[in-house]
C-alpha cells in the first residue's frame, strides 16, 4: 500500500532528526551551551537535572511570535493538545499520552487548576506575561504530589532587573480583526526588583461548531501582572506576585440564542527565603490561586463555578557537602468550591509532607524522593521518585528513572449531581524510562523511552456514574535536537507513543500516536526569519466503548519574519497555518483558518 503523504511527512521529519543528530562531525558551527539553573525538575535550584525537560524562554517567546499558550506549549517535545473552536476556547494539554487532568500546572510555584473540572485553563493564560516556562515530563508526584502523573509545567511571570526603569511595549493587528495591546515597566536596584504589565487582547473569532448557529464567536482578555523581589538583608529575601486574566467568550448554541461566558483567573503569593547558615536555606510560601466561570444565556446568569486553592510551603534546603543535597519539606493545600451546581461537599485539604536527596559523584548523579500525602476527601498516598544519570563519556550521558504518580478525584469527579462517586479512589501510576542525551560542539541532542502505566482510572459506568473501573498503559518515545547549521538555528523534535486503555482496547482520546515539530530561524543583521511545521497523525474523538469518530492527521506551516527598525524597535509578522488547512482536534469543532498577525513592539 501507497505510504499517504501525511505518513511520509511524519518518517521524514523522524529522518532528518535522526541525520541531525548524526551530522555533528560534519557542523562547521559550534555552539556555546551552558547548564541552565532550574528549580522545576527538582523542587530546587539545579543545573544538573536528569528528568527529561524544555525551558521556554521570553526570548524563544518573541522569536516564535506565538500569542496563546497553547500553542506554544504544542510545539514541545511529548505534548499533544485538543481545542474547541479557536483562541479562548476550552483546550486541553496531553503529556506523553496521559489525560489533561494528569498535568500539574505551577504559576510562579502555586497550583492553578479548578478544582471542579482538575484542569488548568490554559486557553486563558495571556503569553505576554510569561518570563519564562519549564516543562518536565515524566511523573513528580514523588515532589509534588497530585496530578504529575504526566509531567509538571510551570509559568513564570515578568520579573524585574537591577537598572534604571524600563519602559517596554507592544501593539498588533490581525486577521478575524484580532488586535493586542501590551505595556508594562520593570527595573529596581541592588536591593529591590520589581515589574508591571498590562495586557489587552481580542478577536472576532470564527464560527466554533460545525452545523451550529453560523456566526463568529469572539474571545477578549485583560490581564494584569506584579511582582516585587526585596533583599531585605544579606541573608533574608522576600517578595510577592500577582496575575490576573479576565475572559470573555461567545459560544454556539441554538441559534435565536446568545451564549457567553465570563472567566477570572488569578494567582497572588509571598515568598521568602532565609539563609540560615552556609549550607541551610529555608523558604517559605504563602498563595493562592482562583478559577471562575460564569455562564450566560442571553444576557441572564446560568450558572457559576468558583474555586479557590490556599497553599502554605516550608521546605529547608541542605548542601550537605558540594556533591550532596538534601531537600525537606511541608505542604499544606486547601480547595473550596462556590457554585450555583450543589455540590455535597465543598471543602477539602491535604497535608504532605516529602524529602529528596540530590547527588552528582564522578560520573554519577542521581535524585531519589519520597513524599506521604494525606487528604481529607480520599486519604493517604504514598509516592516516590528514583533517577540514576552515568556519563559514558565527555557530552554524553544515559539516564534511568522509576516514579510512581497518583491523580486526586476533583470535586467534579466525586460530587458533581447525578454523576459523582464520593467512593472513588486516586488513579495511580508506574512509571519506567531510559534516556540518552548527548551535548556536542555543535547542539544538543536526546532520545528518550518510557512505560507508564495508570490504574484506577475513573470513566462513567452505569447510570453515568464516575468508576475505577480502567487501565491504562502508555508506550512511548522521544526525540529531540537542536544546532545551528550554516547560520540557521534549526530545532526539531518526534514523538511516537501508544496510549491504550488496557480494558478496552481503545486509544485514548483526542491523542495523537505520531506527532513532530520542526523549528528554523536566521538573522541576517536587521533581519530575521524562520518557519515552524508541525505534523501531528490521526487521533480518535472520546469514544466510551470504542474507537469509531476518526480525526484525521494534519500538517500545519507557520512563518515568521521581523525587522529591527532600530536598536528599541522591531517590526513582526507571523502567518500561522499558511496553507489553510482545515483540521480537528475535537470532533464538530472548527479550527483557525490562515491568519496574519502584525505587530511593533519597543523593548530597551
Amino acid at each position: 500500500m501507497k505510504p499517504s503523504p501525511r505518513h511520509f511527512a511524519l518518517r521524514t521529519t523522524v529522518r532528518l532528526t535522526l541525520a541531525t543528530i548524526a551530522f555533528s562531525t560534519l557542523s562547521l558551527h559550534a555552539a556555546e551551551t551552558l547548564d541552565p539553573v532550574t528549580v522545576t525538575a527538582n523542587r530546587m535550584p539545579s543545573q544538573t537535572v536528569l528528568a527529561p525537560n524544555t525551558v521556554i524562554t521570553r526570548a524563544d517567546i518573541e522569536r516564535l511570535q506565538i500569542n496563546d499558550l497553547l500553542s506554544l506549549l504544542s510545539h514541545q517535545p511529548g505534548i499533544d493538545m485538543s481545542s474547541n473552536g479557536g483562541l479562548g476556547k476550552t483546550s486541553s494539554i496531553y503529556m506523553r499520552g496521559t489525560n489533561s487532568s494528569h498535568v500539574l500546572v505551577l504559576v510562579d510555584g502555586v497550583k492553578w487548576h479548578s478544582a471542579t473540572s482538575g484542569t488548568a485553563s490554559f486557553q486563558h493564560f495571556p503569553v505576554e506575561q510569561i518570563e519564562r516556562i519549564e516543562i518536565v515530563r515524566g511523573p513528580r508526584s514523588g515532589l509534588y504530589g497530585a496530578e504529575a502523573i504526566g509531567g509538571v509545567i510551570q509559568i513564570f511571570t515578568r520579573k524585574g532587573d537591577e537598572g534604571d526603569i524600563k519602559p517596554y511595549f507592544k501593539a498588533g493587528y490581525g486577521t478575524h480583526n484580532s488586535s493586542q495591546v501590551a505595556a508594562g515597566i520593570s527595573g529596581g536596584n541592588d536591593k529591590t526588583t520589581y515589574n508591571l504589565s498590562l495586557n489587552h487582547q481580542e478577536t472576532d473569532g470564527i464560527n466554533v461548531q460545525k452545523d451550529k448557529n453560523p456566526d463568529k464567536d469572539g474571545y477578549r482578555n485583560k490581564s494584569i501582572a506584579a511582582s516585587v523581589q526585596h533583599h531585605l538583608t544579606d541573608k533574608i529575601d522576600i517578595g510577592a506576585n500577582f496575575i490576573r486574566s479576565e475572559g470573555f467568550n461567545q459560544y454556539d448554541g441554538n441559534p435565536a440564542d446568545l451564549n457567553t461566558g465570563r472567566s477570572v483567573q488569578q494567582v497572588m503569593g509571598i515568598n521568602s527565603k532565609v539563609q540560615v547558615t552556609d549550607k541551610w536555606l529555608t523558604s517559605i510560601n504563602l498563595s493562592e490561586s482562583r478559577d471562575q466561570n460564569h455562564v450566560f444565556l442571553n444576557g441572564a446568569a446560568k450558572g457559576t463555578f468558583s474555586t479557590r486553592h490556599r497553599f502554605a510551603n516550608v521546605t529547608n534546603t541542605f548542601d550537605l557537602t558540594p556533591e550532596h543535597t538534601i531537600n525537606i519539606g511541608f505542604d499544606y493545600d486547601i480547595d473550596d468550591v462556590n457554585s450555583t451546581t450543589p455540590y455535597d461537599e465543598t471543602s477539602r485539604d491535604n497535608k504532605a509532607a516529602f524529602i529528596s536527596w540530590q547527588a552528582n559523584v564522578g560520573k554519577q548523579s542521581w535524585l531519589v524522593s519520597a513524599r506521604y500525602d494525606d487528604n481529607e476527601a480520599y486519604g493517604g498516598n504514598d509516592t516516590a521518585t528514583a533517577e540514576w544519570g552515568y556519563l559514558l563519556q565527555e557530552g554524553l550521558m544515559f539516564t534511568a528513572n522509576i516514579g510512581t504518580g497518583f491523580k486526586a478525584p476533583s470535586f467534579n469527579d466525586l460530587y458533581y449531581p447525578n454523576s459523582g462517586n464520593p467512593d472513588l479512589q486516586p488513579e495511580k501510576s508506574k512509571n519506567y524510562g531510559v534516556s540518552l542525551t548527548g551535548e556536542e560542539n555543535w547542539g544538543q541532542w536526546g532520545a528518550h523511552a518510557y512505560q507508564n502505566k495508570v490504574r484506577d482510572l475513573m470513566d462513567y459506568g452505569r447510570a453515568w456514574i464516575k468508576y475505577n473501573i480502567d487501565e491504562a498503559k502508555i508506550k512511548g518515545v522521544e526525540f529531540d535536537v537542536a544546532t545551528s547549521l550554516d547560520g540557521w538555528d534549526l530545532s526539531a523534535n518526534a514523538s511516537f507513543l501508544k496510549p491504550e486503555n488496557e480494558k478496552t482496547g481503545n486509544i485514548l482520546g483526542r491523542r495523537s500516536q505520531r506527532f513532530a515539530n520542526v523549528m528554523l530561524d536566521k538573522n541576517w543583521g536587521a533581519i530575521s526569519a524562520g518557519a515552524s511545521w508541525k505534523l501531528q497523525g490521526h487521533s480518535y474523538n472520546y469514544d466510551y466503548k470504542r474507537n469509531k469518530t476518526r480525526l484525521g492527521g494534519y500538517g500545519l506551516l507557520d512563518l515568521r519574519m521581523a525587522y529591527q527598525v532600530a536598536p528599541e524597535w522591531s517590526l513582526q509578522a507571523n502567518l500561522s497555518n499558511a496553507f489553510d488547512k482545515e483540521y480537528e482536534t475535537a470532533k464538530d469543532y472548527n479550527s483557525l483558518d490562515r491568519t496574519l498577525m502584525v505587530s511593533i513592539s519597543y523593548q530597551p
